[in-house]
């Protein structure tokens, strides 16, 4: 591999998390193109343009003042202008690299906005190339700029952008993302989702000899579909909202439900029952909300208790067998216990405390389960 192979690979790639941006930041009706009016452009639904160059570097600030890229910039544009196909006073111009440097030419045209400025501005970079010649990799393009058509690009330079970026392209994704409220734990997979997805779209297109654009609405249908996933697997402890009071506490453990007989067939104290109700409270109320919210499905709590009883029945077995001699009380108390600190999850999400016990307290109301051998015989007329 030459040298330059990975600051060319890394250039061409940059331009999938650019395009990326620019459909997170653009409007319906609007379309997005890769190398169509240049490395990555918005048409936007009224007609205006943004039109985008990329420079990129694996080493350093690619658009320093005489680098051949700065200038190439600019007249492509300014040829794109003369030819048609940008209109200038229609058209943002945006300059990004993904390296900071030291303020030179693009930041001094960044910052100009008034006519006075932009002039001083194209006079100062005159000043600063005096000691280029035709000799120079950048003359061509400098020429083509300063000298033939100073004019247009003064007016490139009233709606011109330098925006600086942080290496691959990404973070400037991620930030966009947290900005429209994605779960922190979903936003990286849900940029490398969308990244490959805009990445196979303009592959094939361009293989089939036809121009890479990317509807709003295209990218729009595939957004919500993995918004939607990842929304799914972030399961938000709604209990936070409103915290349990003690009269609903109280008021539980005046009911004597069979969760609680059962806790107390092993043992448990009131501290214990206090912290049962706790648990079988908030688990219900995640729940209920989990499916009216349609974060959680009928299924997959089906399967999450699954995964609960099938623990508990395992557990029961191996303790009768390795603690033969302890009392059917303590053994229940300590299938209680190994049940209580269960860690599970649903669908990979990790779950807000009190879901797992509070799930087993569930079972063991609907007697589906117990931890005293004997509970089916000492609580039939709790049943």
């Amino acid at each position: 591999m030459s040298e330059n192979a990975p600051g060319q690979l890394l250039g061409f790639t940059i331009q999938f998390p650019r395009a990326l941006c620019h459909l997170l930041n653009c409007t319906p009706g609007s379309i997005v193109c890769v190398e169509v009016h240049g490395d990555v452009a918005t048409i936007h639904s009224d007609g205006s343009k943004t039109a985008e160059e990329d420079k990129s570097s694996v080493n350093s600030n690619p658009v320093t003042d005489k680098s051949s890229d700065l200038w190439k910039t600019f007249s492509n544009w300014i040829n794109a202008v003369n030819s048609g196909e940008l209109e200038v006073g229609k058209t943002k111009f945006i300059l990004f690299r993904n390296k900071p440097g030291r303020s030179g030419i693009a930041d001094a045209f960044h910052s100009a906005d008034s006519a006075e400025q932009i002039q001083k501005a194209v006079n100062d970079a005159i000043t600063k190339m005096s000691d280029i010649n035709e000799e120079h990799v950048a003359w061509t393009y400098y020429d083509n700029a300063i000298n033939a058509n100073r004019q247009t690009l003064e007016k490139i330079i009233q709606n011109f952008t330098l925006e600086t970026g942080s290496g691959d392209g990404f973070h400037e994704v991620e930030a966009l993302l947290k900005k429209l409220h994605v779960p922190e734990k979903s936003i990286r997979d849900l940029a490398t989702h969308l990244g490959g997805w805009i990445l196979r779209n303009v592959v094939q297109k361009i293989s089939q000899k036809e121009d890479a654009r990317i509807s709003w609405e295209d990218f729009n249908v595939a957004f919500l579909e993995r918004f939607e996933q990842a929304r799914r697997l972030e399961l938000i402890d709604f209990t936070l909202e409103t915290p349990l009071s003690d009269d609903q506490i109280t008021f539980q453990i005046a009911l004597r439900p069979m969760y609680l007989l059962q806790a107390e067939l092993v043992g448990c104290d009131h501290e214990d029952l206090l912290g049962a109700v706790t648990d079988f409270l908030k688990a219900k109320t995640n729940r209920d909300r989990w499916i009216e919210s349609e974060l959680l499905d009928e299924s997959s709590a089906a399967e999450f208790e699954s995964k609960l009883h099938r623990f508990w029945k395992t557990t029961k077995s191996t303790i009768k067998i390795t603690n033969k001699t302890l009392a059917p009380e303590d053994k229940g108390r300590l299938l209680y216990n190994e049940c209580q600190i269960r860690q599970e999850t649903i669908k990979n999400s990790e779950l807000p405390d009190s879901t797992v016990a509070g799930t087993y307290h569930a079972l063991a109301n609907g007697s589906k389960l117990g931890w005293h051998e004997d509970w089916e015989s000492r609580l039939k007329n709790g049943k």
